[in-house]
């Protein structure tokens, strides 16, 4: 399994948790009790299941992880949709945060893809070299 700290995807989480962060810092987000906690635990999640994964050293928990990783990066929009529309998380702040989280969970939905394909190739490739001749 990969050392988390030279994929880029952890990178790209760990960035989009200190902009949300601090996006937060910057605004007062108390007035929907809650949200602030909830969007702090979904995006701090992603990085945090990438780094679990990596570790786990199969390659089936490495992508059960990174399918939950991707699942708490889809949880990080709809509560900064939630911050935006209930909060008055301002549009500039907004935009920056989702379009972070966006762009992190097309990378995870990517690694996902590229780990199966090479998965699915080995396993292939295992096959046809036990076929017996005919």
């Amino acid at each position: 399994m990969p050392n988390h700290f030279n994929l880029r995807v952890y990178g790209a989480a760990c960035e989009l948790s200190w902009v949300v962060q601090q996006c937060l810092d910057a605004f007062d987000v108390t007035r929907v009790p809650g949200l602030r906690g909830q969007l702090l635990s979904a995006v701090g999640s992603i990085a945090a299941n990438t780094s679990e994964g990596a570790g786990r050293g199969s390659t089936a928990q490495f992508l059960n992880h990174l399918r939950i990783a991707l699942g708490s990066a889809n949880e990080t929009r709809t509560h900064l949709k939630r911050a935006r529309s209930e909060a008055r998380l301002p549009t500039k702040e907004y935009f920056l945060c989702d379009a972070k989280a966006l762009v992190t969970a097309k990378m995870l939905a990517a690694l996902i893809r590229r780990i199966e394909t090479d998965e699915a190739h080995r396993q292939n490739e295992r096959a046809v070299t036990h076929t017996p001749p005919h």
